[in-house]
């Protein structure tokens, strides 16, 4: 057994060979430094292809060194100034990922980096297949069909295409409740993506225009018709982009569910069945869609969540989280600087002073959900005059130290666990650590 081992591994050695030479030749490694490359290599060949010594974690760390070498390699042909060359170095990663995979393919931390490596290098074909493969072997771990869900839609800028894996996904992961917020969060981008291109085109402004302009091929059956749009569009870090949608598309998103949020709120629907309206679910399809403010349709999705509130549950805290979703409500879309802000700002206080304080508990649940809502006006600091940041950030500090307080009272992980949602979910809402930290959150997510 040792010796077909050690038999393997000198095959693909061998391989290695000519591209070590070709290194020495150019001058981009020195005769040391290859030394070192063959050595280590060797040590790793030898442990893998050992039977039954072998662990994913030696793959992991083959493919994270080949990648490491790969790059500096890059760095110093480009200092060099050597051209013409084609090494193997992402061949090389390739084939360590999938001999890893072929030997341990139920193994989530091989998958993941072998998707991510695709993704880095544009290896769509390779990508396409590993995504089937893995969904087959793993249809029940909901975080693969989400993973999907936005390489297609913000690499690919196939909306069509990510929202089908979704809809996969919910027939495997029905009761897995972040799935759902997160195909939400996805329809939610979409159309705030949609709505973004529409202002630019000043679209909203020529209304009847839009009403009146009737072109073959886009009527009433045609309308839940959704365009695709163009993997540029989709990147995250490219929010001062334009969609390439054509202005003819996007004025007959008027009347299509990707504007109207009638997707979103049919998510909402489905979710509120799967889950028999239980409030705790329904509460984070609200906060999932509150972070959209600037959307038209968030208001009128945000109210139909409530509506779905039961006004009893067994839940914890299930009567106080209606009101509570109720005094946010007033609040989103409201700009700090709008006249609007103040009475909004009262009426979100006066809907938690309907809450009793009787227990830590509620004390917890009270201050969460305040900071939650303040909290993203504080991070905009510059957009606020200095009485409301004043106003803003006593109250921040006031729930912050009660929530701590409270926590102190009861010895229950539960209540610790809300604290790190919450940070969990400002981070994921944009807000930058040092405001995180001003209230003692970032301190209580990281441990």
């Amino acid at each position: 057994m040792a010796a077909a081992a050690s038999d393997k591994a000198r095959f693909y050695l061998e391989q290695s060979v000519p591209e070590l030479q070709a290194f020495k030749e150019k001058g981009i490694f020195s005769a040391s430094e290859i030394t070192s490359i063959a050595s280590k290599r060797s040590s790793f060949e030898h442990r893998i292809n050992m039977p039954g010594a072998s662990t994913p974690i030696d793959f992991a760390r083959y493919a994270s060194y080949e990648l490491n070498l790969d790059t500096l390699r890059k760095k110093r042909c480009k200092r060099l100034g050597v051209k013409g060359t084609s090494f193997a170095g992402q061949k090389r990663v390739f084939s360590v990922l999938e001999r890893g995979l072929r030997k341990f393919p139920g193994d989530m931390g091989l998958w993941m980096q072998y998707l991510e490596y695709c993704k880095d290098e544009n290896a769509n074909s390779k990508l396409a297949k590993g995504i089937t493969k893995v969904l087959r072997l793993n249809p029940r771990r909901w975080e693969l069909w989400v993973w999907a869900a936005r390489y297609y839609f913000e690499v690919q800028g196939d909306m069509a295409l990510a929202r089908s894996y979704m809809q996969r996904g919910l027939r495997f992961c029905e009761r897995e409740q972040e799935m759902w917020v997160q195909f939400l969060r996805l329809e939610m981008i979409y159309v705030a993506k949609v709505n973004a291109r529409r202002k630019i085109l000043k679209l909203d402004e020529e209304a009847e225009d839009v009403l009146d302009d009737e072109e073959p091929g886009f009527g009433d059956k045609d309308e839940i018709s959704l365009p695709k749009i163009t993997a540029g569009d989709m990147e995250s870090d490219t929010a001062g982009q334009a969609l390439a949608i054509d202005d003819a598309t996007i004025r007959h998103l008027s009347k299509s569910p990707a504007l109207s949020g009638a997707i979103p709120m049919a998510i909402v629907d489905a979710a509120a069945k799967a889950f028999k309206s239980n409030p705790t679910v329904l509460e984070d399809l609200f906060n999932c869609v509150a972070a959209f403010d600037d959307v038209p349709c968030t208001r009128e999705i945000l109210q139909q969540i409530i509506d779905l509130m039961p006004a009893t549950s067994r839940e914890p805290h299930a009567e106080f989280i209606r009101v509570a979703c109720e005094g946010r409500l007033a609040m989103v879309g409201v700009n700090a600087t709008s006249p609007l802000f103040i009475p909004a700002f009262q009426g979100l206080l006066g809907k938690f002073a309907s809450i009793p304080m009787e227990t830590p508990q509620t004390k917890v649940f009270t201050s969460t959900r305040m900071l939650i809502t303040i909290i993203p006006y504080i991070d905009n600091k510059d957009a606020l005059v200095e009485e409301v940041f004043a106003l803003l950030d006593t109250i921040a500090h006031r729930n912050a130290e009660q929530m701590r307080l409270a926590l102190g009272q009861v010895d229950s992980k539960a209540n610790a666990k809300q604290v790190e949602r919450l940070a969990d979910r400002l981070i994921q809402q944009g807000i930058k650590k040092h405001t995180l930290r001003r209230y003692g959150l970032a301190q209580a997510r990281d441990g």
